[in-house]
């Protein structure tokens, strides 16, 4: 197993292959391997660990992996790891002093709990190859995040940050009597939501007073800072004078110098350390006025003043100038808003929108917001009684650019608003407000939460009577049907829509779905129109006949007869507008609209049918000239087929020898016969109807012409007293001729 298992890739390391990103640590990969025992630490078995570690340091000495409890993946927390055998090459004495700095950090850390210290939430293992222990997640430190771009947060993150600090050093110096010494950007840690937190605690010192110094246990002798090395001393750049001076003396004020350098790497214009190395033969006089905030400046003065005995305190650092800013202030009472009494939140939260209103503002940048704001506002949803006025300030977030995005919102935001939707009481104004805003929410949810949430919300406001509510979901209608399958919106928006129709007592609701059916019918079958929809229409008109109801349905067919076209108009449609014209109710204006919108829809049929029929004539038009009826049926003579040439009769010889001076010339050919004229029909006798016949023929004279018939002269319906009229004009057919002289003589 150790042969096979004796190339693998220790945590830390660059992967091998892309096949290895991703991978976790499980029990079976750390038994029975003596070289992996590094992995057997009981720690690393009893959670879901990330092999890669997310951040690592010389300074930190810990290798910080993201790990997930295995009964809950969803539930993260970082794993701290030091294995032993990267201090194997030190001395004897080296390496037990860094191990015991390890040890009493993690120890340290368990003791101590704080809103702004790392939280354990494993205690330390220590096993023969290996400690560790884990914390709440953290996703870096402020080291890190100086070395990845020193420009990337704002000084109003950069401040909140430094006010998190003070706050973890005010509780180590007044509460637990106890001096940090190893302050620098390696030992504060960032959270997901943006919180610095203070680790680092190997170093640190209890039972120290302010203004009593003791000795310092670090020498920091010339020289034993070596990049790359493991110590077991804190960073020299960030210790104050005395600890680096004969004798090396340390306190709680030791600390404050080490956060004023700290100060003005943060908040400097460009942003570097005050000091290379070691503060030895330093003085104030390094602080340039310029390079720092004016509100920073006088402070900063005295906090990083060569004597211990005339720098200030913590809690005066707090109440400085520094930390007097609206926007930093902002942010700490939205942090602990949940330990506010109602009050002070209701008032907190109204005067917010004001901070939030000026665009230009701190507060109002894309990462505080993103991190910082919109986090802590969705955690204010836990009091019922402040959704009124936290849901607006959130949705008014939301809608701007670039503040979230949908994996943002699914993580952070989503799991404390998506109660809201399933909520027993919840105001009116937070209903209608979702609502409008449904669009935004459908389009930052995932499509699962859509169908689970958004959509059942949707069908709820829908059963309601309530008309403002009724109002927003049938405007919002139209808009998110694509949003939801085609099945949903017919088997379970439609009909909740007609139950409101045809069930409920109050006009305006009835108007509002009317109106609300005119903007959406068009996302459905002509099926269901036809079958469901006007159905209900009827039904409504048999109900309800007052003005406002007749002058809806008027638009609405007004409106299905354009997308039906005039087959059902005519079917379906003008039977149910007609009954409408003669409600005594209507006034004479909305009579005379009924009318108008009538004959709309009467002429949208009369165009129609007289568009078929012309089609149909030029279709018989092209039907008849097609099979050369065309001339005949206009008047005309029907055109003659070619007469094909006689073949010239050949005899055997003549075939053998065409084309040769044997051939025999071709014998002339006979015309061609023309055939015999037909004889004319016998001339009837002379009776009582000479001179003509039934059908209108000359007696003795030729056929009459057919001209009439394909010009449109036979009228089947021609009164009789016109039939002398219409004999006298050449080939004017009319059957009945004849009858009408009584007799059937001639006219």
């Amino acid at each position: 197993r150790v042969g096979r298992r004796g190339s693998e890739r220790l945590p830390g390391r660059r992967p091998s292959s892309p096949r290895s990103e991703g991978r976790r640590w499980s029990g079976a990969d750390f038994e029975g391997s003596r070289r992996e025992a590094a992995m057997g630490n009981k720690i690393l078995t009893a959670y879901d660990v990330q092999k890669e570690a997310c951040y690592y340091s010389t300074e930190l000495k810990w290798r910080l992996h993201s790990a997930s409890f295995k009964e809950r993946p969803t539930d993260k927390l970082t794993i701290f790891i030091f294995e032993k055998k990267h201090v194997e090459k030190y001395a004897k004495n080296a390496k037990e002093q860094i191990l015991e700095v390890m040890r009493k950090d993690a120890s340290s850390l368990q003791r101590l709990r704080h809103p702004h210290i790392l939280s354990v939430v494993e205690a330390l293992s220590e096993e023969r190859s290996t400690l560790a222990f884990a914390t709440k997640p953290v996703v870096g430190t402020v080291a890190q995040l100086l070395e990845h771009n020193r420009h990337e947060l704002s000084a109003l993150e950069m401040k909140c940050g430094l006010l998190d600090v003070a706050e973890a050093v005010q509780f180590l110096h007044q509460d637990a009597k106890t001096a940090h010494l190893g302050l620098s950007p390696h030992s504060i840690f960032i959270d997901p939501s943006g919180k610095w937190l203070l680790g680092g605690l190997g170093f640190s010192v209890s039972g120290v007073q302010w203004g009593q110094l003791v000795d310092c246990p670090f020498g920091f002798a010339p020289g034993n800072e070596v990049p790359g090395q493991l110590s077991y001393e804190p960073p020299a750049r960030y210790a104050s004078p005395e600890m680096c001076s004969m004798p090396c003396k340390c306190g709680l004020e030791s600390d404050i110098f080490a956060l004023g350098l700290l100060t003005y790497e943060l908040m400097s214009t460009e942003r570097q350390p005050l000091l290379r190395g070691a503060p030895r033969g330093y003085t104030n006089n390094m602080v340039r006025q310029a390079s720092v905030p004016p509100d920073l400046y006088p402070a900063l003065m005295k906090i990083l003043s060569p004597s211990p005995n005339e720098r200030m305190t913590i809690s005066a650092f707090l109440n400085s100038e520094f930390f007097m800013d609206r926007n930093v202030r902002a942010i700490r009472f939205l942090e602990q808003l949940n330990e506010k009494d109602e009050t002070q939140r209701v008032t907190f939260l109204k005067g917010l929108p004001q901070l939030l209103a000026d665009p230009q503002s701190p507060l109002c940048s894309q990462r505080v917001l993103r991190e910082r704001v919109l986090p802590r506002l969705c955690s204010a949803l836990l009091f019922p009684s402040l959704y009124g006025v936290v849901v607006p300030i959130i949705i008014g977030l939301l809608k701007r650019d670039k503040v979230t995005d949908c994996a943002h919102f699914q993580a952070k935001l989503w799991p404390s608003i998506k109660p809201l939707y399933t909520a027993k009481e919840i105001p009116i104004e937070v209903v209608t407000l979702f609502l409008k805003e449904l669009d935004l929410q459908c389009n930052l949810a995932t499509p699962a939460d859509q169908q689970a949430v958004l959509l059942p919300f949707l069908l709820r406001c829908l059963e309601l009577q309530e008309p403002v509510i009724l109002n927003e979901v049938l405007e919002k209608v139209p808009f998110l049907h694509k949003k939801f399958e085609y099945r949903q919106v017919k088997d379970q928006i439609l009909p909740r829509m007609l139950q409101l129709l045809t069930s409920s007592a109050v006009v305006k609701v009835k108007v509002q779905v009317l109106m609300g059916l005119t903007r959406i019918f068009e996302i459905f079958d002509k099926a269901t129109i036809t079958d469901v929809i006007l159905p209900a229409f009827d039904k409504l008109t048999k109900m309800d006949r007052t003005p406002a109801v007749c002058m809806c349905l008027l638009g609405c067919y007004d409106a299905m007869s354009k997308f039906l076209g005039p087959k059902v108009t005519a079917e379906r449609i003008l039977p149910l507008i007609c009954p409408l014209l003669v409600e005594e109710s209507l006034s004479a204006e909305q009579y005379e609209s009924q009318m108008t919108v009538c004959r709309k829809l009467l002429q949208r049929v009369e165009v129609a049918r007289q568009k078929e029929y012309a089609t149909k004539k030029e279709m018989q038009a092209e039907a008849g000239h097609a099979l050369g009826g065309g001339d005949v049926l206009s008047g005309g003579t029907p055109p003659t087929a070619a007469t094909p040439k006689q073949a010239e009769p050949q005899d055997f010889e003549s075939l053998l020898f065409a084309g040769t001076s044997k051939a025999r010339p071709s014998m002339p050919t006979a015309p061609a016969v023309a055939p015999l004229k037909a004889p004319p029909p016998p001339t009837p006798a002379t009776g009582a109807g000479a001179g003509s016949d039934f059908f209108g023929f000359s007696v003795g004279g030729s056929a009459p012409s057919t001209s009439g018939l394909g010009s449109g002269g036979f009228d089947p319906f021609a009164s009789s007293m016109s039939a002398p009229a219409a004999m006298s004009q050449p080939g004017a057919f009319d059957p009945f001729s004849g009858m009408a002289g009584g007799g059937g003589g001639a006219a």
